[in-house]
């Protein structure tokens, strides 16, 4: 058996080890009122990094999403905001960006705006988080 090195989860803590492109896309698209949080994390990296090396995406009220990645240290820590629900369109956005990270693609981030995030600053996840 060898060790998984991608593990998503859900805000009810329910978890995923190696979940395929099809399980990432079938969580997204089960994001809803209840269920608001998908998180990737890369889990084959030192143990000091665990839980540095991650993609969240927190649906909005209003179906649109925050995304944040976090590649290792907190100077790495980014996010960006799509505008458009993901039942019109969104999940264009938001599903190559979890794919191509999840398959470790250099240009994953290309379609989206990121901007760094400072928590001292901002919370994008509103009350949740």
């Amino acid at each position: 058996m060898t060790t998984p090195r991608l593990r998503a989860a859900d805000d009810d803590g329910v978890t995923w080890d190696d979940p395929s492109g099809q399980d990432i896309q079938r969580l997204y698209a089960g994001l809803n009122a209840r269920r608001r949080f998908l998180v990737l994390e890369r889990i084959d990296v030192p143990e000091r990094e665990l839980g540095q090396h991650y993609v969240q995406v927190a649906l909005n009220d209003d179906f649109t999403v925050v995304l944040e990645y976090r590649d290792g240290a907190a100077d790495r820590h980014y996010r960006s905001e799509v505008d458009v629900p993901s039942d019109q369109g969104g999940s264009d956005l938001v599903v190559p960006v979890l794919l191509g990270w999840a398959a470790g693609h250099q240009d994953w981030r290309g379609g989206l705006a990121w901007v760094r995030w400072d928590v001292t600053k901002e919370r994008p996840w509103g009350g949740y988080g």
